[in-house]
């Protein structure tokens, strides 16, 4: 908190004027991120092809995400993650913020599969969860090497996605 306290450049006492507790202020900073991937997937009309609409949501997602600049983006995540290891309410908000963006990908795919662009042989679910592990992945591992080359990423995420294409 007190890493809070200093990059906010506010006291202890004013932070605690807008939130009652530790707990209040992660889930509003939980609430927050949700809002942001929910608006990234959000931005830009579906298209007629599912196959590049999913490839434009990674490519925001990447850029949202996986660039130098948004370093404090990530770290924001992974302590919200590992809060929600030990808290039962941040768990509970986390899981939300992952459901709306799951179910979106997921109808996704399922046109994709419809149009037979994607195999049909794997379930919908399934693979968004495995795109989004992917996309968590690729944060975690920026935070430990931020030289990692994040196009190299998502070339192969886009490598991922052709191999789920039909033939």
């Amino acid at each position: 908190m007190q890493d809070v306290f200093a990059q906010a450049g506010l006291s202890a006492g004013c932070i605690y004027s807008y939130f009652n507790s530790k707990d209040q202020l992660m889930l509003a900073v939980a609430q927050e991120r949700h809002e942001d991937e929910l608006r990234m997937m959000g931005e830009g009309p579906e298209t007629k092809d599912p196959i590049n609409d999913l490839r434009q949501i990674a490519k925001k997602f990447t850029d949202g995400y996986l660039t130098l600049e948004s370093a404090d983006k990530r770290r924001i995540a992974l302590q919200t993650w590992s809060e929600a290891l030990v808290n039962p309410t941040i768990l509970a908000s986390v899981q939300e913020g992952l459901e709306q963006p799951r179910a979106h990908l997921a109808q996704l795919i399922r046109r994709a599969q419809e149009a037979k662009r994607i195999t049909s042989k794997l379930d919908a679910d399934a693979i968004a969860l495995t795109l989004i592990a992917l996309l968590h992945g690729s944060m975690l591992h920026k935070l430990w090497k931020p030289e990692t080359d994040s196009g190299a990423q998502f070339a192969v995420l886009e490598h991922f996605l052709r191999a789920l294409e039909s033939k």
